[in-house]
């Protein structure tokens, strides 16, 4: 009976070791992805894009003034949340 139990338990041991591996490998991912995607918002190409997508939509709108306050809106909190990252 006593082998049946180190057995038992030695299999309990590996699982365990095998869910914090793999909840560790989840918690690096989450964190690249999240620095990625800082880092993608942060270039100016991106902001620049963001900008571009507003003023057409800004032009091409029967209310332009208030299209393109929300897009300079966007931008600018777009910029101000890069800078403090």
């Amino acid at each position: 009976m006593n082998v049946f139990i180190k057995s038992n338990i030695r299999e309990i041991a590996e699982k365990e070791h095998t869910y914090f591996v793999q909840k560790h490998n989840a918690e690096v991912a989450l964190t690249q992805a999240k620095r990625q995607c800082k880092l993608l918002m942060g270039k100016p190409e991106t902001i620049l894009g963001i900008a571009g997508v507003g003023a057409y939509k800004g032009a091409s709108d029967a209310k332009p003034k208030a299209r393109r306050n929300q897009a300079l809106m966007a931008i600018s909190r777009t910029a101000l949340l890069s800078l403090f990252q």
